[in-house]
């Protein structure tokens, strides 16, 4: 988990120090600023309450937030410097003082309560302190209050520290454990710090004094151990070694305006007695020190005195709403109870209307069934007299041909034409080998009439089943006329169409191959001679398709594609078909319509 702390860390990190060169565009030197009169500095912060935070509605406020604010409304008011402010979330403490320590732009300030030491001093520039530097040693609150630093020494090896790296209560931290084997978890949030030493009975660590105090006010359970506090030179923001911001700065920072501004910040983030006890810090003199430490000893007990006061009335909110819920419970059961024999009153007459109901809906059910087979019965006997028609129209052709030999032969295959079509004109459904019998004859019946001007391939898959069924009349028909009409009928030369049947469970395949004229140029020829590129009934039979797909979802499925050549030419027509059917191999579907 430490390694994985430090990964994160360090991606982190580099991702910031990336945004750098972004950030560095809207971080105008001083000496840019007093050319244009205007310009745009860029603050780097970090959440922490009260410094800089978010509220709850994800603006930012916080008394460093406001205290930048302030800094540019005393440059307009005193040079008349328009200097605006772009804020970039450097998610991390140790973000914000390595892309600072690391900037080339002049502009660029960092924000996060920042310790004034010589370390630091040695990298980054420091605004003069805002407030006091104070850090206090906090333990969990079951530990006791120890009156002597070696009392409190010699139990460290049993204590757990929590600290955040590269800070100033880190350099604490370990001045105090010095030379003994403590363990330290080295956090990265003030507020985890207390959070993980509440929870951990020998917990113990440094934080700032006014994080310490917002804790107590937030309800952390800590005790500050007051032996222990250290304090430096004062908190700061920070910006780069080369920033020619400097002098301005300072001439802020050390003004009486800025001084009765973080006043009245700290009064408004802490409160008023606290923002004083803590700007006042712990003084020099021995008295000074006895004094401010009476005042924040009187002021943890008033924060401690609320909280408790806080946690009465929290509880007493409780026990009154317990009562007002048993209350309301005892209620709604005399409610539910009178509601209950209502509603079984009521139940017995819904039954009573569900069971006619249910039977009227049955009884419309087994009415609109009827009612659409009796519509698919018409829409079937309104495709038949197509076939009849085409094929007297046929046999006509050749009596007034004179041909006798062809009349014969047309009218005996002609008549098993008729017994195959009604055979099948009361059947809602048939099985392939009838509709290949039925594609046969009609087939051989249009080589009569066109003689020489096609040939037909009827193929079936070797892995087709035997006994397939299921497939409603007279639909192939309609895609087999197309090919011979729309297609090779209207290209020069002998046409071919080939039809192969195959199974890809539980549908039936079947592919029409034609290879005449193809669609787009049909469609020219009926352009021109002002006819439709349709077959008559087409109209029907899409109809028809439509009513099997309502009854049974997806039944028939069918795709239309040109086929081309490899050099581009129309090379026909290829139209799939696709049927659900019912095999000796599986469970019969039902196809019922």
């Amino acid at each position: 988990m430490v390694r994985f702390k430090q990964y994160f860390f360090l991606f982190t990190l580099l991702l910031s120090i990336g945004a750098l060169e972004v950030a560095a565009q809207q971080a105008d030197s001083w000496e840019q600023v007093q050319q244009n009169k205007r310009g745009t500095v860029t603050a780097l912060w970090y959440d922490i309450d009260p410094f800089i935070f978010k509220d709850k509605n994800g603006a930012l406020q916080g008394v460093e937030y406001e205290l930048m604010h302030a800094f540019t409304r005393w440059l307009k008011e005193k040079y008349g410097y328009e200097v605006a402010i772009s804020w970039k979330n450097a998610s991390s403490f140790e973000n914000i003082y390595e892309q600072v320590k690391q900037a080339k732009a002049s502009g660029l300030f960092g924000w996060s309560f920042f310790s004034i030491t010589p370390e630091r001093q040695a990298e980054v520039r420091f605004t003069p302190p805002y407030m006091p530097d104070m850090n206090v040693l906090v333990t969990n609150d079951a530990l006791p209050l120890y009156n002597n630093k070696d009392a409190f020494a010699d139990t460290l090896s049993s204590l757990q520290g929590y600290t955040m790296r590269h800070t100033a209560m880190e350099a604490d931290i370990d001045a105090l454990i010095r030379g003994r084997q403590v363990p330290v978890s080295r956090e990265y949030d003030d507020y985890e710090i207390l959070r993980k030493i509440s929870e951990n009975p020998n917990g113990f660590g440094y934080v700032p004094l006014t994080v310490y105090v917002v804790s107590l006010q937030k309800g952390i359970k800590v005790k500050r151990q007051h032996l222990f506090a250290t304090e430096r030179e004062g908190l700061a923001g920070i910006f780069p070694k080369n920033s020619d911001w400097q002098p301005v700065v300072n001439q802020y920072f050390q003004s009486f305006e800025c001084k009765r501004v973080v006043a009245k910040l700290l009064s408004k983030y802490l409160g008023s007695e606290t923002g004083e006890i803590i700007m006042e810090g712990v003084g020099t003199s021995p008295d000074e020190q006895r004094s401010a430490e009476l005042e924040l000893l009187a002021k943890e007990r008033e924060i401690i005195s609320q909280r408790l006061v806080d946690t009465l009335l929290a509880a007493e909110h409780d026990k009154m709403l317990r009562n007002i819920s048993i209350l309301a419970v005892i209620v709604v059961v005399v409610i539910t109870v009178l509601v209950y024999n209502r509603y079984r009153i009521k139940t017995r007459l819904s039954d009573l209307l569900i069971q006619k109901n249910t039977l009227i809906r049955k009884q419309n059910r087994d009415i609109e069934r009827i009612n659409r087979k009796l519509h698919m019965r018409v829409l079937q006997a309104q495709v038949n007299p197509h076939f009849v028609f085409n094929s007297l129209n046929d046999l006509q052709y050749f009596i007034n041909k004179g041909d006798k030999e062809a009349s014969l032969a047309y009218v005996s295959r002609f008549s098993r034409f008729i017994r195959e079509l009604l055979s099948q004109a009361n059947d809602p459904e048939i099985t392939l080998a009838q509709e290949e019998q039925f594609m046969k004859l009609y087939l051989e019946l249009e080589k009569i009439r066109f003689t020489g001007r096609f040939d037909y391939v009827l193929e079936t898959a070797p892995d087709l089943p035997a006994g397939l069924s299921g497939l409603p009349p007279l639909i192939l028909y309609h895609y087999v006329e197309n090919a011979l009409y729309h297609g090779i009928l209207n290209s020069e030369g002998k046409g071919e169409i080939r039809i192969f049947f195959q199974y890809q469970s539980p549908y039936l395949v079947c592919t029409i191959t034609d290879n005449g004229c193809g669609r787009e140029k049909t469609k020219a020829l009926y352009d021109k001679r002002g006819q439709n590129d349709t077959t008559p009934y087409s109209k029907l039979l899409q109809e028809r398709i439509d009513m099997l797909n309502d009854e049974v979802s997806d039944r028939i499925a069918v795709h239309v594609e040109d086929l081309v050549t490899p050099d581009g030419k129309r090379a026909g027509t290829r139209v799939t078909i696709r049927i659900l059917v019912s095999s000796r191999k599986q469970n019969p579907v039902v196809l019922d319509y």
